[in-house]
């Protein structure tokens, strides 16, 4: 059963989920940014797109990329490299692209960390991982 925010419109797996719906932008975000990390962030969003649609939302500290629901976090965007967080419910140890995993405290989710400095930092291992990140935001 999925809930959609009546203020912000956003949609949720699980019903009254917190969160932030405020009047951030990703616009905000990109303000001020280099165009190398504004151009990684376009990099990122285009691969996306690529496996489906996606939305994209604001909060206080990160960029939410979403289908159904929020699958990928853009945690940074630095002056040369953006930062995102895909959860999954399995922890993938075995890859060559996620610089940090930890388990969310109290939850059976596992953050992967990934640094991303060159559009060709997006490349088949990584695509693989994007694709599970993109079906859990299909799941309903």
């Amino acid at each position: 059963m999925m809930w959609e925010c009546p203020l912000c419109n956003r949609i949720f797996k699980k019903n009254q989920q917190p969160h932030f719906c405020g009047d951030k932008t990703v616009g905000d975000f990109l303000l001020g940014k280099s165009v190398s990390s504004q151009g990684l962030f376009d990099d990122l969003i285009s691969k996306f797109e690529e496996i489906g649609p996606v939305k994209l939302h604001a909060t206080k500290s990160m960029i939410v990329i979403a289908a159904d629901t929020g699958f990928a976090y853009v945690i940074n965007l630095g002056k040369n490299h953006i930062d995102i967080v895909l959860p999954f419910d399995e922890l993938y140890e075995d890859n060559l692209c996620f610089r940090k995993m930890a388990q969310v405290p109290g939850s059976n989710k596992y953050n992967h960390h990934l640094r991303i400095m060159y559009k060709e930092d997006i490349n088949d291992e990584v695509f693989e991982f994007m694709k599970k990140a993109y079906a859990n935001g299909k799941k309903v």
